[in-house]
């Protein structure tokens, strides 16, 4: 009986593993992969990006505490609801808003603004459009 059990678990654990490998080669040209999210962002204080699905364009940082995450035409950003949430480096008392289509950023973009007390700061975020 025991046999048979360690049998099925292998079972179970290769076809977990067999499908979770399909599943992350779905997508090559992602960097990240947020399967529940049609858009997702790691977003450093200087703007940079450590973590983003192929679904993003790019981030620019164009003044400080603003961003503009561009996305690509598989995400409209006016039927979207963006989210953010200050990443891990940001101090007590900052704060983080999403605008989607702001007149400051390009076409289908989000901006994201950042900062302390409602002065703009540089602060690290997460991004999502679930």
């Amino acid at each position: 009986m025991r046999t048979k059990l360690v049998l099925a678990g292998l079972g179970v654990a290769t076809v977990g593993a067999t499908l979770g490998g399909i599943a992350m080669a779905a997508d090559p040209t992602s960097d990240t992969v947020a399967p529940y999210a049609q858009a997702a962002a790691t977003v450093n204080a200087n703007g940079s990006t450590s973590q983003k699905t192929a679904t993003i364009a790019s981030v620019s940082h164009p003044e400080t505490g603003s961003y503009c995450i561009v996305l690509t035409d598989l995400v409209r950003a006016y039927k979207s609801i963006p989210m953010a949430t200050l990443g891990n480096g940001a101090p007590r008392g900052s704060d983080v808003r999403v605008s989607r289509n702001d007149p400051t950023c390009p076409d289908n973009s989000i901006r994201v603004t950042t900062g302390t007390d409602g002065a703009a700061a540089n602060r690290p975020f997460y991004f999502m459009v679930p």
